[in-house]
């Protein structure tokens, strides 16, 4: 067999034998030189590392030339928007960014993000050279072309930013930026806009992820930012605290306590325990066995916000454990019980218990600095608007429990399984649904003649969860990646370049809902691509919402019959109107 990935077709196999592709096939960065490494171990954080840390085969210079990139952003040139998922964290080299609040007035200049989609013509083109066989690639070899990072234009701001603004941080040399999104697996919270001419090392998910591991200095300084930072900007965020002025925010960051419940890896655990519950007792069960972050019965402490992941709401009635509602990001629970115990001069117990799902980052906020400054006659007007508000909102848990009974299984189901988690969920109507098939033709039409998704899943009564990747909010599947090739776009779709999967299957066996599948890819004469030993190439399927083609995912254009929905989950008010439409 010839080296660098020379593809030898051998008749004896009736295969295309390939070199099995490997973590650093394909550099982050193909232009990362030798000198632009030394110049990167003599940066900050880097400087001070210790090479004997880490292995000999995962040298920190291997880290910094494959999994990192040197990019350089002019002035007023955005680097990160609020509100869209990055896979980096960001280490400034030289020159100054600013993160700008999400309420910053510079932001309304901003232009939506725009994304390079195919035209109809490359897609009609694409359609005709489509191959009759199943997972068909062109071209493979051991070395593929990394396709990830050329996906949207970057924007500019007019140069508006307030210098006086107390929200705005100022980061320079050596400050890193974007770590809270990438370890919390959630959306960036600021837009980050260069104040001049900068340089940025981008340091994605795996490369970061090695470097925490071996390097204390640096995991703690990371986990400091991730807390202090996100912390401030995650209270700054919240309607509640909205009309405060920006003193009072940095006050309340440095009193708020930061808690972390459950596992970041909650997966595994959830896998294996979810196969095992067939009854209302087992289930009750796994209700127990969740860490519970506040108890029914017990007077609240503190009003608690929920930074990141998932938090059940439940109430003891009849000698078991039911699902009142959820929490996700923004919200917060405990609200009302300590508004009244403030009001009434005495404790008013919590009337259900939240409990983590899966990992539950949650900030505690002092009920005596809620008293002084928010439930106080001297708040301010904008201060006990938006603390009605809240109210209001937080009302709406304990009224899950009147509601129709459909909304309160539904409740239960979705929890149960941890289906809020999916974003954009594949729901059947199994009444409407003729099993035409029409959705599985066009989704494989779509996708090398192998569809994405299979036609059965979960069930709720007439509806069905199918086996669809549902773009989740915590999409796990992403931990263990070693090259990235699993990502979310800025927009929050869960893609695979599959030029740069390797075919661990590490995505497939972390996935909780089994939407993940491991092909066997072939040439385009339909012989399967196979390494030196004559083990077969395979590369990870999923769904992914059709989004290099306009409009509508395939398979929810195909359904003639109103059979078929994509919807956010969590959203229980849309899908019961969907339910009951």
């Amino acid at each position: 067999m010839e080296g660098n990935g020379k593809l030898i077709v051998n008749d004896s196999l009736h295969s295309s034998v390939i070199d099995r592709p490997k973590r650093w096939d394909q550099p982050f960065d193909s232009t990362m030189s030798a000198k632009s490494v030394v110049r990167v171990l003599s940066a900050p954080h880097f400087c001070s590392m210790n090479r004997n840390n880490f292995p000999s085969t995962l040298k920190l210079t291997e880290i910094i030339r494959n999994d990192c990139r040197i990019r350089t952003f002019d002035k007023n040139q955005v680097v990160i928007r609020s509100g869209e998922y990055v896979n980096s964290a960001f280490l400034l080299l030289s020159g100054e960014v600013a993160m700008l609040s999400p309420l910053d007035s510079a932001l309304s200049f901003l232009k939506p993000t725009t994304y390079k989609i195919p035209s109809t013509l490359n897609v009609l083109w694409s359609w005709l050279r489509r191959s009759h066989l199943p997972e068909v690639r062109r071209g493979v070899t051991a070395i593929p072309k990394n396709d990830q990072l050329a996906f949207l234009e970057i924007d500019r701001i007019p140069d508006t930013i307030d210098n006086e603004d107390p929200t705005i941080s100022r980061l320079v040399t050596g400050d890193i930026f974007g770590e809270s999104a990438v370890l919390g697996r959630s959306e960036m919270r600021n837009t980050v806009v260069a104040l001049g001419n900068v340089e940025l090392l981008e340091i994605r998910w795996q490369g970061l992820r090695d470097i925490r591991k071996r390097e204390r200095g640096f995991r703690e300084y990371i986990d400091h930012l991730y807390r202090e930072r996100g912390l401030y900007y995650h209270l700054l965020s919240l309607p509640l605290f909205s009309k405060l002025p920006a003193n009072k925010i940095h006050e309340l960051a440095a009193l708020a306590l930061f808690e972390v419940h459950g596992e970041f890896e909650w997966q595994k655990g959830f896998q294996s325990i979810s196969k095992l519950a067939k009854t209302e007792e087992d289930y009750n069960k796994i209700i127990q066995s969740e860490p519970v972050i506040a108890q029914e019965g017990d007077y609240p402490d503190g009003l608690l916000l929920v930074q990141n992941g998932f938090g059940r709401i439940s109430r003891y009635i009849n000698f078991g454990h039911y699902t009142m509602g959820y929490l996700s990001r923004g919200d917060m629970f405990g609200l009302e019980e300590v508004y009244e115990s403030w009001k009434k001069g005495k404790g008013t117990a919590l009337n259900c218990s939240f409990r983590a799902l899966g990992y539950t980052d949650v900030i505690r906020i002092p009920t005596a600095w809620l008293e002084i400054n928010i439930f106080s006659e001297s708040a301010s007007k904008g201060v006990k608007q938006s603390l009605q508000d809240a109210l209001k909102d937080n009302q709406s848990i304990n009224k899950q429990s009147k509601a129709k009974p459909i909304d309160r299984k539904l409740t239960e189901f979705l929890v149960e399984n941890r289906l809020i988690n999916g974003s954009k969920s594949m729901v059947i109507d199994l009444e409407r649904c003729v099993r035409c098939d029409d959705c599985v033709t066009a989704c494989a039409d779509a996708h090398d003649n192998n569809p994405r998704f299979n036609r059965h899943g979960k069930s709720f009564e007439r509806y069905m969860i199918a086996n669809a990747c549902m773009h989740c909010e915590d999409p796990v599947c992403m931990i263990g990646c070693p090259t990235g090739a699993i990502h979310r776009s800025p927009d929050g779709v869960v893609k695979i370049n599959d030029n740069t999967c390797i075919g661990c299957s590490t995505c497939a066996n972390n996935c909780p809902y089994d939407n993940i599948r491991m092909v066997e890819i072939r040439d385009e004469t339909g012989k399967v691509y196979r390494d030196a030993n004559g083990k077969a190439i395979v590369k990870a399927s999923k769904c992914d919402l059709c989004a290099e083609t306009t409009g509508k995912p395939a398979c929810e254009r195909a359904c003639s019959h109103d059979a078929l929905t994509r919807i956010d989950l969590k959203d229980i008010s849309s899908l019961s109107h969907w339910v009951d439409r």
